[in-house]
């Protein structure tokens, strides 16, 4: 690991940039001697009924009749305040915003904006254009952050979302691409925020274009524009308004006019909005606007009735799979890219609109609720079924396999099945794997993979668990 040092920080700078250069060649040599080069991977439209899947199956009604219990109330809202508790405290992937510390440390913020720069420098990565991130490139990011004028001391500034917006790693709306062609995978897309949500303001870029903030599951870059600064008390007055509406459709628009003609945003499934009035044909909501000076000012909106449900959803498994598939087919986005959802959102999403909150991340997600089944690669695929088919259950557990996760929907002809979102599967091809672009949110069985070199879903499951209470 390598420091990069401003220009005026002090005396070591002016042997900055050559260091920086030193290092940046050294690496790059190594990568290209060592063969490390981008291999072309063709890819192959994947069939629109997947292997092992059958056309009734695309109905939460299939599922729904094979469960044991689906009207049950598995958590309610006491215990389901314990889930989000251990969530917050002691998974540490949660932040009320309005509860933060009001002063942050300048020092903590630096080291980690440096140690993220200096890690991506350390990578091959691609611009969109095919062409290698330069020095410059990562000059000029780091530039752009002004790491030299944060103070020791941070005291916390606080906004709102006012549009759907990228958070991402750097100030930037430039990509980064392991490949020159693998653009559905922007390296500095962190996450995306919806309309409404709470932000805690620590810094902004030289450019003025960009704040760094502090969200609820996440921290990285938006766009000023896409910020309302408030005050503490507007912010604690929106987050904690009594009468809510969560969203329950994939996507529902935003009108300014109650006879919804004036489109305004979209906000996605599981997002919560104060409400005023609600009548059959639209909802009457709470939304955050920018005035022209950047402040923070109330505005009325409307959403379809039927895309909102007032209150959270009982947490039952035909909730939860009722949910689930709203977002079949839904494309796939990498971090919320292009305003879609990635794995680990579409779980957040679906859960969501129970009142149950998810981490940002597929590993952390795994940490919730109890474990039922732990796996490693000497683990059988029996051993595996067997805990699937005697204390999993659809519409309640998740599984997780390294970088991934899933909704188990339950067993049907003897085969564990699973909805999810997902980008791709390697097949079978000869000595090697055939990649099939999938590129959405589908239901699939586990061995869904099985013959490819890195093995079906199956093979690879690590981590059963179950949304309940931890023992």
């Amino acid at each position: 690991m390598f420091r990069i040092i401003g220009k005026t920080m002090d005396s070591e700078s002016n042997s900055t940039g050559s260091l920086f250069l030193r290092t940046f060649l050294i690496f790059s040599f190594l990568l290209v001697f060592s063969g490390c080069g981008v291999k072309e991977r063709p890819r192959y439209a994947a069939p629109t009924l997947l292997p092992g899947t059958e056309r009734q199956m695309k109905s939460p009604g299939f599922w729904i009749s094979r469960h044991p219990f689906p009207d049950k109330v598995i958590l309610n809202p006491a215990q389901i305040k314990k889930i989000n508790s251990h969530i917050e405290h002691g998974l540490e992937t949660k932040k009320v915003i309005s509860g933060l510390d009001p002063l942050y440390s300048g020092k903590e913020l630096i080291s980690y904006l440096e140690k993220k720069l200096n890690r991506s420098c350390k990578k091959r990565l691609y611009l969109s254009n095919g062409k290698r991130a330069s020095l410059s490139f990562y000059q000029k990011i780091r530039n752009r952050m002004a790491l030299d004028v944060i103070p020791s001391e941070i005291r916390l500034r606080y906004g709102f979302i006012v549009r759907y917006a990228d958070q991402r790693v750097f100030p930037t709306e430039d990509g980064l691409f392991a490949e020159p062609d693998d653009t559905d995978f922007d390296e500095l897309q962190n996450s995306a925020l919806d309309l409404g949500t709470p932000l805690a303001i620590l810094h902004q870029s030289t450019d003025r274009k960009w704040y760094y903030v502090i969200g609820p599951l996440s921290s990285g870059w938006v766009e000023v524009e896409k910020v309302a600064l408030c005050s503490l008390k507007e912010l604690k007055r929106l987050t904690n308004y009594s009468l809510f509406v969560v969203v329950t459709r994939p996507k529902a628009g935003v009108y300014l006019d109650s006879s919804l003609t004036q489109y305004y945003e979209y906000v996605r499934m599981g997002v919560r909005l104060p409400f005023h009035e609600m009548d059959s044909k639209a909802v009457q909501v709470i939304i955050p606007s920018r005035k022209p000076d950047g402040t923070y000012a109330q505005k009325t909106a409307y959403v379809r009735r039927e895309m909102v449900h007032e209150g959270y959803h009982k947490f039952t498994a035909r909730n939860i799979i009722q949910q689930a598939f709203e977002l079949l087919n839904e494309p796939y986005g990498w971090g919320g890219m292009y305003g879609e959802q990635d794995c680990s959102r579409f779980i957040q999403e679906v859960f969501a609109t129970t009142g149950i909150f998810f981490p940002r991340n597929s590993f952390d997600q795994a940490q919730v609720g109890r474990l039922i089944g732990e796996f490693d690669e000497n683990s059988s695929e029996r051993e595996k079924l067997e805990i699937l088919s005697h204390k999993a259950v659809g519409g309640i557990s998740v599984l997780y396999l390294r970088g991934h996760i899933m909704l188990f929907l339950g067993m049907a002809y003897n085969r564990p099945y699973v909805m999810h979102a997902t980008w791709a599967y390697r097949g079978p091809a000869g000595k090697g794997n055939r990649i099939q672009k999938i590129n959405r949110v589908v239901f699939t069985d586990l061995y869904l993979g099985r013959g490819s070199t890195r093995g079906s879903l199956l093979e690879r499951l690590r981590i059963i668990r179950n949304i309940l209470p931890r023992n």
